[in-house]
């Protein structure tokens, strides 16, 4: 009897361990990849003073990224079902690891916008890719597990990003943030092409319920739905992208802050971002809505970026950034229903990686017309511009959501009331 208890505990753990190395396999892919995507961002302060540049040609650099990497999620969204996994993802590391390298060894500046379309192009493998591989190897109770640990990759990602270029900024060495992530993404591509046979060949994490469903063609319903959450995705990276890039540079332009403290300061948003996709889970089994959890996460933002407009121009620096603190938290939130949540949830009604390029390469779009956008809004209208217009791309969600939540709840309506009367109908014929 004990040989048997034994046994079922022995194999209980190691279905465990065999659920938990695909999600954490994928979370170390894409938390590294951040290291080699913020590099630059996190250091732009300081390389708009080493160099001399404008806040929009600073911009034009992850505006390139953003181009290359939003049409990338889109293209590799539709083939990423036939890609080889093991190797597609390892090549795209590689190629992050190639270019962070030429950064840290030296290039002009005239270079960079172009090394950096190259990296968006090789990272935009990564995302659909990895939520592509978890849904056809994760069981449907798994999924939440897979949803909240790879949430953090974007918030853990930035965290560590800016608090080594934070580091750098004070011993005036920020290139050092370059080779960092080339180190840690080499690190990254090794122990993913080392352990990819074991995390995703194992019987115990083969797939039993995901359905033939996803080869069926998606209705047009869901495309509308598809559609809405497009337009959502686009406000949102447009927003926190955005406040990532540029919030260094407004606390120091605005308040005065050493360029290091500032980048230090910002560390609070993507910690605050950790409790995004938290928050959603909670959220999501009350509403029951995606739209509706989208369009209260845009509300709030709303309310705070005009808590930002009001205390911008005074020396009460510390309640702006805890209003940024506030927006980033729900900006993540809504990063992770987009980007996480629905992909992966929805995986019976349409293929989670193309679902996941589509709606990332939305993000992207945004994400694109945030940094050189948001920089020359910067250069002619001040830091109060950008902050008027991110408040109104919010509103704009806000109408969208409740747009949106109207007709879906009309829709769900007429759709209870059909049945009731066919029920009745049956009802009556049985009676007869």
């Amino acid at each position: 009897m004990q040989g048997v208890n034994a046994a079922s505990v022995n194999a209980n753990a190691h279905k465990q361990n065999g659920t938990w190395l695909p999600i954490i396999l994928c979370w170390l892919v894409y938390m590294t990849a951040y290291l080699g995507r913020y590099s630059y961002a996190s250091n732009i302060t300081s390389i708009i003073r080493d160099f001399g540049t404008s806040h929009s040609d600073a911009g034009m650099v992850t505006t390139c990224f953003f181009f290359a990497y939003g049409i990338g999620q889109v293209l590799n969204g539709i083939l990423c079902k036939h890609y080889n996994k093991k190797w597609m993802i390892a090549g795209a590391l590689f190629v992050s690891v190639t270019i962070n390298t030429a950064v840290f060894i030296g290039v002009p500046f005239f270079c960079f916008k172009y090394l950096w379309l190259v990296n968006g192009m090789a990272q935009s493998v990564l995302w659909s890719t990895l939520l592509c591989i978890l849904s056809e190897t994760l069981k449907k109770e798994d999924l939440k597990k897979a949803v909240l640990v790879m949430s953090t990759t974007v918030s853990i990602g930035t965290l560590i990003t800016y608090g080594f270029s934070s580091c750098m900024a004070l011993v005036g060495s920020y290139s050092y943030s370059f080779l960092f992530g080339a180190a840690a993404m080499l690190i990254s591509a090794l122990v993913w092409l080392i352990n990819y046979k074991k995390a995703f060949s194992s019987p115990i994490c083969k797939t039993e319920d995901v359905t033939e469903n996803t080869s069926k063609k998606a209705s047009y319903g869901l495309w509308i739905f598809i559609a809405v959450f497009g337009v959502l995705a686009v406000a949102n990276n447009l927003i926190r992208e955005g406040l990532t890039t540029w919030i260094p540079s407004i606390l120091k332009e605005n308040f005065g802050l050493h360029e290091s403290l500032s980048i230090i300061l910002t560390l609070i948003l993507p910690m605050l971002g950790l409790f995004g996709a938290t928050c959603n889970t909670l959220l999501e089994r009350r509403l029951k809505s995606f739209v509706s959890l989208a369009g209260i996460w845009y509300t709030l933002s709303a309310l705070c970026m005009i808590v930002v407009v009001v205390f911008i121009d005074s020396t009460l620096w510390w309640v702006v950034l805890v209003s940024f603190g506030l927006i980033s938290l729900f900006m993540h939130g809504v990063n992770n229903l987009i980007t996480s949540m629905l992909p992966l949830y929805m995986r019976e009604r349409a293929n989670t990686g193309l679902l996941a390029g589509i709606l990332n390469g939305c993000c992207y779009v945004g994400s694109t017309a945030s940094s050189y956008g948001l920089g020359a809004v910067a250069d002619h209208f001040g830091w109060n511009g950008v902050i008027w217009l991110l408040f109104i791309i919010c509103v704009i969600a806000v109408a969208v959501s409740v747009t949106m939540s109207i007709v879906t709840s009309r829709q769900g309506r007429k759709a209870k009331e059909s049945a009731c009367k066919d029920e009745t109908a049956q009802i009556s014929v049985d009676s007869k």
